[in-house]
């Protein structure tokens, strides 16, 4: 007889079946085999099923026989291309996001806001027009109608020189109706929209009569509103506009005898496909023309200055700087890691005043600017910033870029994008913030002296003159009565054609 032995710590655990040693039926051989089986199995179906998968996503492509991959290539390319060239030159590349974590179906605006940097508030992506677009040339914002609940009066705030508009409006007027009707959202298309000559009706911002009688013992308020004045009359057909960034230019007399030039500066823009120069010359010649008369006193309105070229910032730079600092360092533009052999610095370089630019040797410099005001602007203040005896800003905070972007062009989709590509420095290597307003003077809502560009009594250029002659601030502080309103601005609108520049936004480094 065989002994049998017992069982031993050493067995065999496999699916939940614990073999001992001395166990041989077939029944159970057979049970502990079929287990095997279907793990082995199971394991080959996940083997399988990845090249599986892969064959039905891939024939997709080619259902019914037709090779469909290039019509998606075609698709995804434009982002790919963009994630590509990030990968190499944005400032920030190591936060992008890779390939299988992206998807390159969506619209190139969509695609860059998925992608970039949480701290990126600059890049941007653009199509290229091959012509401007028609537009009737001006820029207003609508406050609503007091008086009647659907309505708005629209407030002119900028005309482009030239265009259909400028023959019947300038800045500061008031449009109450379109055609015979009052300004509602339907009649507003015909002004933001339209294309073919339209009559409007002007209107008056001005103090009139109360509509309820005063209460004894309280002070009675001046009451404004937008009253309509004239006949209607008709702003032309629109046409393609390219407007100037050299908006407005003046020499203005001050009440000591001297003089002082005052230039309202929209886009630093060195020219156009056909001129790339053109602007810039203007600016040579524009400052030939103060030093001809020898003054050093500059008002530069900047408020509506979006950005615009590095290098028109050191071409205005050099032009306005004192002479001693000529040829001295002006500003560090450093690039990420990849690509430190781009890093610059840049100078007061007087070969930039050729041809016949002059450096005017600044005095006192006078800037005007709002929270519009961003990028290539604020680089010429803190490049210009205790290198100019007086330099005074008058108005709002500036929105505080201190990076540079850098267009790259794709031909074939007639699109551009713009990448955050290096970090700017003043002289001192150091960054900045918003610039800050020597003198806070806010002119969004002070409807009695929205005037145009260059008046006088105009609310940000009358505070310049008065610092200048000595008149601002007023004796007792700087605290003077505005006229009370309880209108706001309810929708600012932008012409397709003012203020439109190639790399006009923030502060952007031309190849």
């Amino acid at each position: 007889m065989v002994k049998q032995t017992e069982p031993t710590d050493r067995q065999t655990k496999d699916k939940g079946i614990f073999l001992s040693q001395n166990v041989a039926d077939k029944q159970s051989i057979s049970y502990i085999c079929t287990a095997i089986k279907l793990d082995i199995m199971t394991k080959l179906r996940k083997i399988i099923l990845i090249p599986a998968l892969l064959f039905v996503s891939v024939s997709g492509f080619f259902s019914c026989g037709v090779d469909r991959w290039p019509e998606y290539a075609h698709q995804t390319a434009l982002d790919s291309w963009m994630l590509e060239l990030m990968q190499q030159n944005y400032l920030w590349y190591q936060e992008l996001p890779s390939y299988d974590d992206v998807n390159l179906f969506v619209a190139p605006d969509q695609f860059l806001s998925k992608i970039k940097s949480r701290q990126d508030n600059y890049s941007y992506v653009d199509t290229l027009l091959d012509s401007p677009l028609p537009s009737y040339g001006f820029d207003y914002s609508l406050v609503r109608n007091p008086d009647i609940d659907t309505a708005y009066n629209a407030l002119v705030t900028y005309v482009i020189p030239g265009s259909p508009a400028a023959a019947v409006l300038k800045r500061g007027d008031w449009i109450v109706k379109v055609d015979t009707s009052y300004i509602s959202r339907k009649y507003e298309e015909q002004l933001l929209q339209g294309t073919a000559p339209i009559k409007v009706t002007l209107g008056r911002y001005q103090q009139v009569p109360p509509t309820e009688p005063p209460v004894e013992g309280q002070e009675q308020e001046d009451v404004y509103k937008v009253v309509p004045v004239g006949d209607p009359v008709e702003i032309g057909a629109a046409v393609p506009l390219t407007d100037n960034p050299m908006h407005c230019k003046k020499i203005i007399p001050l009440n000591d005898g001297s003089e002082v030039g005052y230039l309202m500066y929209n886009s630093f823009t060195a020219g156009t496909p056909e001129n790339p120069e053109q602007y810039n010359n203007e600016l040579r010649a524009w400052s030939d023309e103060l030093a001809q008369k020898h003054i050093n006193k500059v008002i530069l309105d900047l408020r509506y200055n979006k950005g615009g070229s590095l290098e028109c910032v050191q071409l205005l730079s050099t032009l306005l700087v004192s002479s001693y600092y000529l040829n001295e360092e002006m500003a560090f533009v450093e690039y990420n890691d990849k690509c430190t052999d781009k890093n610059t610095t840049l100078t007061f370089n007087s070969e930039l005043l050729n041809p016949g630019g002059k450096n005017l040797d600044l005095h006192t410099l006078i800037v005007l600017i709002s929270g519009e005001t961003a990028g290539a602007p604020e680089m010429l203040m803190n490049s210009l910033n205790k290198k100019i005896q007086n330099l005074i800003a008058i108005g709002s905070s500036t929105k505080g870029q201190n990076v540079a972007t850098e267009g790259f062009i794709n031909q074939e989709f007639r699109w551009s994008v713009h990448p955050v590509v290096a970090t700017v420095y003043n002289s001192e290597k150091e960054t900045y913030g918003g610039f800050q307003p020597t003198y806070a003077v806010s002119a969004s809502n002070d409807y009695l002296n929205f005037k145009p560009f260059g008046d006088k009594d105009e609310a940000l250029l009358s505070v310049a003159l008065g610092v200048l002659n000595k008149t601002y601030p007023p004796e007792g502080g700087d605290q003077v009565k505005k006229q009370q309103t309880r209108m706001s601005i309810v929708k600012t609108v932008c012409s397709p054609s003012s203020r439109v520049f190639a790399g006009s936004k923030g502060l952007d480094i031309q190849k």
